[in-house]
């Protein structure tokens, strides 16, 4: 009978402290955008971007508070990508290339994941800290949460990291640099409606958009 209490309270421990998959719900990060050092007169942006999640769909939406807004609709199982904006008066869903997506990625790949010791609430939840050492040699500051994987939620600069990232910096070529701070973790039921493109929306190919704009 000890043996069987001590297989039962191992279990249960195990249980406690295991990660969960953030498969469904809201996260939503404050944003601000600080624009490259050698652009002078170029405004801070500060906004909120919006991850909706439900299985193997992921629906990222960027709202800044000059009005632009934009978003991203991943279906992870399809390996498909549409980019949801508008264009002058038109409502547009713009199919990207999955594979040219991935491949933006491969330069961050590798990295060493550094658990330091000190941590932080965000968003009402306990953020470990990290820090975060590239092939190159850069480094970048996270704070991660122990209880949540993201799933089929991809962050750009710290691909196939294991934990949900609650605060987190991304770095553009032309020195942009987008700074998020997580603000709500909501796990909920989410309507599969919320995660299909419009009915008001026109899907074109990448090329389409290309010849439209003129780019």
């Amino acid at each position: 009978m000890r043996y069987l209490l001590s297989i039962l309270f191992l279990c249960v421990s195990m249980n406690t402290y295991s990660q969960q998959i953030f498969s469904e719900g809201v996260l939503q990060y404050d944003v601000t955008i600080d624009p490259p050092a050698n652009q002078e007169g170029v405004l801070q942006y500060k906004g909120l971007y919006t991850i909706t999640v439900k299985g193997s769909v992921v629906k990222e939406t960027l709202e800044l508070d000059n009005g632009y807004q934009t978003s991203l609709l991943f279906n992870h199982r399809d390996k498909t990508v549409y980019s949801l904006k508008k264009v002058g008066q038109k409502n547009l869903a713009i199919q990207l290339d999955w594979n040219q997506l991935e491949a933006k990625r491969q330069k961050f790949e590798g990295y060493d994941f550094k658990p330091m010791a000190d941590t932080k609430e965000i968003a009402n939840i306990n953020a470990n800290h990290a820090s975060i050492i590239y092939k190159n040699g850069s480094i970048a500051d996270v704070y991660y949460s122990k209880e949540w994987t993201p799933g089929y939620i991809v962050f750009d600069n710290y691909p196939h990291v294991n934990n949900l990232l609650l605060s987190f910096s991304n770095k553009h070529d032309d020195g942009l640099t987008i700074y998020f701070s997580a603000k709500k973790i909501d796990a909920r039921p989410i309507d599969n409606a919320d995660l299909r493109i419009p009915a008001h929306y026109k899907i074109i190919s990448n090329s389409e958009y290309q010849q439209m704009t003129g780019k």
